[in-house]
């Protein structure tokens, strides 16, 4: 009996979906890369830009579905995949960031091929994996982290804790008898799993934390935020771990990664034969500059309707600049 409750933290029920359950109104490639089974969701528009989602444990690249309307209403394509052992991608069991990090490796790789920057998107397990991954590697633009933890010893604590409503002190006895049954069952050491108290990365950051979270510990968050090295932004939330989040939420974060990653477009006529990822990128930046001037030149006074999304886009901005 208790090898089985080790094997559901190791091996966690799927997601079950079918392919009809991934559409959300834009056009979605769906790809296999090295066992993971991944989707593509195209905005309307050339885009030098494209969110990566990292689902978290016991999830699947379903989870993406619900904000990949408004990533690519916003001129960003966006992209999501199932991690090894999860939803309909290969593998035996979850390592909690330690083997995801090279999934991520593995479609950051292939992304990097076609766009200019990438940006990551992480949810729970995903947004600790997507530090890890950080914190090797300098080709993200930014990060979204939602709710990461920073050991997971506490969490599998916590989730003990959730479940037999048992005091402390007996959480951590059989805290050590279950590490000691995974390591046996799965050759896998769950305390491996934490990240280090500074974290040597630099991109813009945005972290998303709750205070009534019952699995992570508050000062997870604070430590993340603190041992931080580049820009940092952070939005308290008022749920638990496993709450959807509003629509007020998720377009606070569309309106962090607008500000953190320059938009601009190109014509595929005038670059018929180049990818995205091939484009120098100062000059790129420049070229786009100079065309959206021209543009303002000669173009006469926008729409109400241009006017008012233009005003709603800079009252998020507003928004976003007075976090703390």
């Amino acid at each position: 009996m208790f090898d089985g409750y080790c094997r559901q933290i190791m091996q966690p029920n799927r997601v079950m979906y079918n392919k009809s359950d991934l559409e959300c109104g834009f056009p979605r490639q769906d790809f296999q890369l090295q066992g993971l089974q991944c989707s593509l969701y195209k905005c309307n528009q050339y885009t030098q830009s494209c969110i990566l989602y990292l689902h978290g444990y016991n999830g699947s690249r379903l989870e993406a579905v619900q904000y990949a309307p408004l990533a690519c209403k916003n001129d960003f394509d966006f992209c999501s995949f199932d991690f090894q052992a999860a939803g309909q991608s290969l593998g035996d069991f979850v390592t909690f960031g330690l083997k995801e990090e090279e999934n991520i490796a593995v479609v950051v790789r292939h992304l990097k091929e076609k766009y200019l920057h990438v940006i990551l998107w992480g949810r729970s397990m995903g947004a600790t994996t997507a530090l890890m991954y950080t914190q090797k590697n300098e080709n993200i633009k930014c990060l979204v982290l939602d709710s990461p933890f920073l050991v997971l010893e506490d969490v599998v604590i916590n989730l003990i804790k959730l479940k037999l409503h048992t005091p402390d002190i007996i959480n951590k006895g059989l805290y050590l008898l279950i590490r000691r049954s995974i390591a046996k069952l799965f050759q896998f050491q769950i305390n491996k799993v934490q990240l280090p108290l500074n974290l040597n990365i630099t991109c813009p950051m945005l972290l998303l934390s709750s205070k009534q979270d019952s699995l992570i510990p508050q000062y997870h968050f604070d430590t993340i935020f603190k041992g931080y090295q580049g820009l940092k932004r952070q939005v308290v939330l008022q749920c638990n771990h496993n709450e959807q989040r509003s629509s007020e939420i998720v377009q606070t974060i569309i309106a962090f990664i607008q500000a953190m990653t320059p938009q601009t477009r190109f014509s595929p006529t005038k670059f018929p034969n180049r990818l995205l990822g091939d484009l120098d990128e100062e000059k790129y930046i420049a070229t786009g500059i100079k065309i959206k001037q021209k543009i303002m030149r000669n173009q006469s006074v926008s729409s109400h309707n241009k006017n008012s999304a233009q005003i709603q886009k800079e009252k998020a901005l507003m928004q976003l600049s007075n976090l703390k």
